[in-house]
């Protein structure tokens, strides 16, 4: 039985720490379809709890088939880190 991403995660996070580096967080980056009711529905949970920044990206067509799309901010924009 394939290992769960999430238990992947969690080791890849804890053999990190064990070796003396910092984890500071955990981003998936890609693309998830949120047209879906119960996909938005779980969205603003993430939002509502500050644990989701980012845009969602609404994809459409504006006649003779051309692509088009408005993004929508989602979360908290991060503030800058100055660099190290």
């Amino acid at each position: 039985m394939a290992m769960k991403v999430s238990e992947e995660i969690q080791k890849t996070i804890k053999a990190l720490k064990d070796n003396g580096f910092s984890p500071v967080d955990a981003v998936f980056e890609g693309a998830v379809g949120v047209k879906e009711d119960t996909t938005l529905a779980f969205l603003d949970k993430l939002n509502e709890a500050q644990l989701i920044n980012g845009v969602i990206r609404v994809i459409y067509t504006a006649g003779d088939d051309q692509i088009r799309f408005v993004e929508v901010p989602v979360g908290q924009p991060q503030e800058a880190q100055p660099p190290q």
